[in-house]
């Protein structure tokens, strides 16, 4: 299932039937452009809160002329290059499995990348505090009032970078992490969306307002500020808040409605009728628990559609939609029904000079022919009695003109076989009356069924009707109970005593 927004809630992504060296290569990109990014922001930020938000102790004392100019840009410099290429090597490193094979990874490489999130923030910690101790320590010899400044704003901005590469990070991982998660399932879901929700705020807002304070507590203590660098102070913190908790809030969502969005398309899905509907199960969260049960659920769905539609075959759909309505009983009622039995000639020749497989397709397209017929105007094909068929009328959907429709669809069904079957030749009957229809078995196996002397006859008739196959042979009963549009086209025949039988039937034959 891929919608506009792909399989894992971005285009950027890709979708679930890309190659796994291009979900490697895609993955590690993603990683290394969105640290990049976050980290060149960051340090924006960083630069524009120690000269512009803090103005005070300023930086632009000419003692600090080589810090500023030279150790500066060189430790940024190294400090960004060491620390990409070494990302960039640990995330390649831990995703080679991805292209070693088709095969799962074992549980410690699930373990490992699973965990690379978490590594990346933390080795981005890292980095940002020890550039935090390292220029606190540059300015301080300089200049000792600078150090809370300058280690203040660092490990600020460096809690803001480990928010939004964590959430990036997770993000861009999602291709990988749908492969671990058919294999593997975490020993607990981590990071549930009270503790997202609230590190987004913490990290987006809660920070910058802790900003706030040390601003007010420097104005305090300093003594110096005025009320202009104040509000200067405080504008731009107030807007790196608006900004970063913006961008975190919005990270964080997409976390949570991008898993939500694939579950409510496959639902859609479902509701239209396609029960093969699939989500990537990518959130090692709560939220990629609700994707693994939805699939659980469109499984057991396309189970019970798959007996359904079994069911329907065996059974007849009438049959299997009223089981489905109402509680099977054993047990039956009386309907007034219309029975067609077909017969074929010769069966036992037929199975004696041809192949077993030519004798089942032979009558695979004979039952094809009968079963449209019947189907087509409201009947039930009830049984398969080897080289026979016993359809019903009227039961257990009741129709308006159950003989009728017996008739049409004996006419019909005779001359087709005739061309379409031309290997064989078969004896069909009908019969109209009053039967018991219900179920009939044990409290265990039962199965639907009509008894009654119409079946009886219906059978003894498609006897008859061997001597004449090119044309069906039913009882006056049926033709009398028929409408008279379809009674036209039959005319009456010889009157015989049935097989079995005692009184004379009145047979009618079909009109040429």
């Amino acid at each position: 299932m891929s919608g506009r927004r792909g399989d894992y809630g971005s285009l950027l992504l890709g979708g679930r039937f890309e190659s796994r060296r291009r979900r490697r290569i895609r993955t590690t990109i993603l990683l290394a452009v969105g640290s990049y990014g976050a980290n060149l922001v960051a340090l924006g930020l960083a630069l524009l809160l120690v000269t512009v938000g803090i103005p005070e102790p300023s930086i632009f004392e000419p003692s600090l002329r080589t810090v500023n100019e030279v150790l500066l840009p060189t430790a940024l410099g190294v400090g960004f290059v060491m620390g990409h290429v070494r990302g960039v090597y640990v995330v390649w490193s831990r995703l080679r499995w991805v292209t070693r094979s088709e095969l799962p990874p074992t549980e410690a490489e699930a373990r490992r990348t699973l965990s690379l999130p978490g590594w990346l923030t933390f080795m981005q910690l890292s980095i940002w505090l020890l550039g935090a101790a390292l220029f606190g320590i540059l300015y301080g010899a300089h200049e000792l009032r600078l150090v809370p400044k300058i280690v203040g704003v660092i490990t600020l901005s460096g809690f803001v970078v480990c928010g939004v590469v964590f959430q990036l990070a997770e993000l861009s991982m999602r291709p990988i992490t749908a492969i671990v998660l058919r294999s593997y399932v975490p020993p607990k879901r981590q990071h549930g969306l009270l503790v997202r929700s609230v590190g987004s705020w913490l990290l987006g807002s809660g920070l910058p307002l802790i900003g706030m304070i040390l601003i007010m507590v420097f104005a305090v203590t300093i003594g110096d500020v005025t009320i202009v660098q104040l509000a200067v102070s405080v504008l731009v913190l107030s807007a790196m808040s608006v900004a970063t908790g913006l961008t975190l809030t919005l990270l964080n969502l997409s976390r949570i409605t991008g898993p939500l969005r694939s579950v409510i398309d496959g639902m859609r899905e479902v509701e239209q009728g396609r029960f093969d509907a699939e989500v990537s199960v990518y959130d090692p969260s709560t939220l990629g628990a609700l994707q693994a049960g939805f699939n659980a659920m469109a499984a057991g769905l396309r189970e019970r559609e798959l007996v359904r539609d079994l069911y329907n075959r065996q059974v007849g759909e009438q049959v299997a939609r009223a089981t489905i309505e109402s509680r099977p009983e054993l047990g039956g009622v009386e309907r007034t029904v219309a029975v067609v039995f077909i017969d074929l000639v010769g069966s036992t020749t037929l199975a004696a000079t041809r192949r077993a497989s030519e004798v089942v397709t032979i009558l695979n397209r004979f039952c094809g022919v009968v079963v449209e017929e019947v189907n087509q105007r409201g009947g039930l094909v009830n049984k398969f009695e080897g080289d026979a068929v016993l359809a019903i009328f009227g039961a257990p959907t009741e129709l308006p003109d159950p003989a009728g429709a017996a008739l049409e669809a004996a006419r019909v069904m005779t001359a087709r076989v005739a061309v379409e079957v031309e290997e064989i030749r078969a004896g069909c009957g009908v019969s109209f009356g009053v039967v018991v229809a219900g179920y009939v078995g044990a409290a265990d196996r039962f199965e639907y069924t009509v008894i009654g002397d119409p079946v009886n006859e219906a059978a003894r008739l498609s006897s008859a009707a061997k001597e004449d196959p090119t044309v069906p042979w039913v009882s006056q009963t049926v033709v009398d109970a028929a409408s008279p549009a379809e009674a036209q086209h039959w005319h009456r025949g010889p009157v015989r005593v049935l097989r079995g039988r005692v009184a004379r039937t009145q047979i009618y034959l079909a009109r040429s």
